[in-house]
């Protein structure tokens, strides 16, 4: 006789099986899954990465004494804290030598512009790659970076990036405590060691911080919810997003996909209080910036999308080359890589974003189709979207769990 198939588990069920945040059980599993996952990234590489630094060769050395103390006390911050000087020394270790971005030259510049009371954004660069370049990024990359470049100059600059991984680092160390240790600390192994995201804090480029700021928009919206949708947490979670827009660009789609959310889940006057937030603080940013030059400043922040014509890095255009297949002129390749970023757009809002993870993976997707369909697409631009696929698990889990306060039916809620 056939035995009748059991009905696959939901995510949602899946998750509130999950030893809760507080048990020794979660505690457990997600320490030895972070320390071990730690391990082995350290130890991955290609080529001379597999000759030790003096950093790389401390955390495996002292790997054994951490797990065994971790074992023996069952604390979460031995983990946590090994993990997190990890990430610290890794990235000091990096900062050594300059990569090969001239992202933050060209900050470095525009804020030395700007503190001498100019427009950053008529500004002609020497700096850049080529000379001449636009500085495309927005106000709050500027900002962003001011206190590195009062402190240090450019070597401050350089620093000042670095060190807004630590606001990755801290969220995913809260996130662990307060949803899951087994999903937070491997999340949190994986954004401290892996190579690449290491270098790409300290090689010149501003994706880190994007990322950042990105991560900050995200888990706004989550604790707006969290909070039954409470008005002041709403427009602070409007702020977040409006911080993240004004770093760089490239954060629209996540943004526009959390707006839709809260319209989606919330209703129209917590959708409201979110765009107008936003939009308060973007106007904020944008003042100063029209009063210097209107013209240089709209042109300099809409040049992003013609300032690399090349075919480079990971995109559909540098598989096909590499192939030896066809490849499109610039003008047709850029209809391409609206086309389908606007159409993976439409095709996500075509269903109801019913939680924080659902509408934060579909930016991830949208935002992804952007940049895969680029002629030219650098591997730091995945520093910006690696903090946000990290959390998707753990915002799943929270979402499977409950809000703190759960919000009242009404009837406005779409």
């Amino acid at each position: 006789m056939k035995a009748t198939p059991r009905p696959a588990l939901s995510f949602a069920e899946l998750y509130r099986r999950l030893p809760t945040p507080r048990s020794a059980d979660d505690l457990e599993l997600g320490g030895l899954l972070g320390l071990s996952l730690f391990l082995l990234i350290v130890l991955s590489g290609r080529d001379l990465d597999l000759l030790p630094s003096p950093v790389r060769l401390a955390l495996v050395l002292s790997w054994p004494i951490v797990v065994y103390a971790f074992v023996v006390s069952g604390r979460a911050s031995i983990p946590v804290a090994y993990i997190v000087l990890g990430a610290i020394g890794l990235r000091l270790n990096e900062l050594q030598g300059y990569g090969g971005s001239d992202v933050l030259d060209s900050v470095f510049e525009a804020i030395g512009v700007l503190l001498a009371g100019s427009s950053p954004y008529g500004h002609s660069y020497t700096m850049t790659q080529p000379p001449g370049s636009p500085m495309p990024y927005p106000p709050a990359t500027l900002l962003l970076h001011l206190p590195g470049h009062l402190l240090a100059g450019k070597d401050g600059v350089f620093y000042n990036e670095a060190a807004t991984a630590g606001v990755v680092i801290a969220a995913l160390v809260a996130l662990a405590a307060r949803v899951s240790w087994t999903l937070g600390l491997p999340a949190l192994a994986a954004y401290a060691a892996l190579g690449n995201l290491v270098y790409t804090s300290a090689d010149g480029s501003n994706d880190t911080s994007t990322g950042a700021m990105l991560l900050l928009a995200v888990l706004a919206v989550a604790w707006a919810w969290d909070g039954g949708w409470d008005g002041q947490r709403v427009r602070i979670a409007g702020l977040a997003a409006a911080l993240a827009l004004a770093t760089k660009q490239s954060s629209l789609f996540v943004v526009v996909l959390l707006a839709i959310a809260v319209w989606q889940m919330a209703g129209r006057r917590s959708a409201a209080l979110y765009v107008g937030a936003a939009g308060v603080l973007l106007l904020a940013f944008s003042i100063p910036f029209l009063l210097l030059g209107p013209v240089e400043y709209v042109r300099s922040l809409t040049a992003f999308a013609g300032v690399h014509e090349d075919i480079y890095g990971w995109t559909i255009w540098a598989f096909a080359q590499g192939m030896g297949w066809p490849v499109l002129d610039v003008p047709e390749a850029r209809l391409v890589n609206i086309v389908l970023t606007l159409g993976a757009l439409l095709a996500v809002t075509r269903y109801r974003l019913s939680s924080i993870a659902l509408a934060t993976a579909f930016g991830v997707l949208v935002t992804l189709v952007l940049f895969l369909t680029a002629r030219w697409m650098s591997f730091a631009y995945f520093a910006m979207v690696t903090p946000i696929i990290l959390v998707l698990p753990l915002l799943a889990a929270w979402a499977a769990r409950g809000p703190t306060t759960p919000v009242e039916p009404k009837s406005e809620v779409a």
